[in-house]
């Protein structure tokens, strides 16, 4: 069997919607960023995926994409059925018609049963499995198998989300009036306040000295619901947004913003080594690839806000 794109991009797409979907519906814009694909072709395989039952689409301002089984009962066979048919090494694998010769043939044999070999293992490894143990690409029973045949402990059992990042961030948007309300004014003549959100604790130290050195106030977050708590308290006048976090990535914590009056029109400077990051928030007054430049950083942010 030759796997084609289709076959190995789309098991990367499962994956990676397994790993992001329990933080809400994942876009494609979010998974063509991470995974480096083409959002066009990636919505051309959800596309296939969502009309063969393993995915389910959401429309709305939030929506994206989910899966419609639980990744412990989706075999790699299933995306590579899925997407790229019941391919084989040669076409008289399946179909005796397809070669003269196959009736009498010395080595069909062999074909049908590294189709079947192969088969074999895919269906036994489940999307679970990869994400639990992925450096093997084992099933379950095997990876426990190799870890205590290379003496590791065995694989921690994984707690289940409950839901616990909604809460938090629906427990900080009903705080915002109050907290709003609190909040001191800013004296006339304090300096501009930036605010770095990077899940690098070395980035954020590093941009921090920059524009502290510069002369402008800083605050900091190194997730997306922490980064809403601090821009509810701090007010910041300009945001330099990283994009993938393990927490919540930047492009939800953008829509969030956006939605809040008070804030949506807060200047954002995004800084990732992501590729394709010009795409990730339209609306954002910079873009600039790790590694950068320091100078280039503080030039953006004046022209964005001015001296401090």
């Amino acid at each position: 069997m030759r796997l084609t794109t289709k076959g190995r991009y789309g098991m990367r797409l499962v994956l990676d919607i397994a790993q992001h979907e329990k933080y809400g519906p994942v876009s494609m814009a979010e998974t063509s960023l991470r995974q480096d694909i083409s959002a066009k072709y990636l919505e051309r395989l959800v596309g296939e995926l969502q009309r063969a039952g393993l995915v389910k689409s959401l429309r709305g301002r939030e929506g994206g994409h989910l899966l419609a089984v639980p990744p412990e009962k989706i075999t790699v066979g299933d995306v590579v059925r899925i997407l790229e048919g019941e391919s084989s090494q040669l076409a008289c694998s399946h179909n005796r018609l397809a070669c003269p010769r196959s009736v009498h043939c010395l080595t069909r044999a062999i074909w049908v049963a590294a189709d079947q070999a192969m088969f074999e293992k895919l269906d036994s490894v489940t999307v679970r499995d990869i994400i639990e143990d992925g450096q093997n690409c084992l099933s379950r029973k095997e990876a426990e198998q190799s870890r205590l045949a290379r003496g590791l402990p065995p694989a921690p059992v994984p707690v289940p989300d409950t839901g616990g990042r909604r809460k938090a961030v629906r427990r900080i948007l009903r705080q915002r009036l109050a907290m709003t309300m609190n909040r001191a004014p800013r004296p006339a003549d304090a300096p501009k306040k930036i605010m770095v959100v990077d899940d690098d604790p070395d980035i954020v130290d590093y941009l921090v000295t920059i524009f502290r050195e510069r002369g402008y106030d800083t605050c900091s977050a190194n997730g997306g619901v922490q980064a809403t708590e601090v821009l509810i308290r701090e007010n910041p006048d300009l945001i330099t947004l990283d994009l993938e976090m393990p927490e919540e990535w930047g492009p939800r914590f953008y829509r969030r913003l956006s939605r809040l009056p008070e804030h949506k029109h807060v200047p954002i400077i995004v800084i990732s080594g992501l590729p394709g990051i010009h795409l990730a928030i339209p609306k954002a007054v910079a873009t600039v690839r790790k590694p950068f430049d320091p100078a280039e950083v503080l030039g953006l942010v004046e022209n964005a806000i001015g001296n401090p």
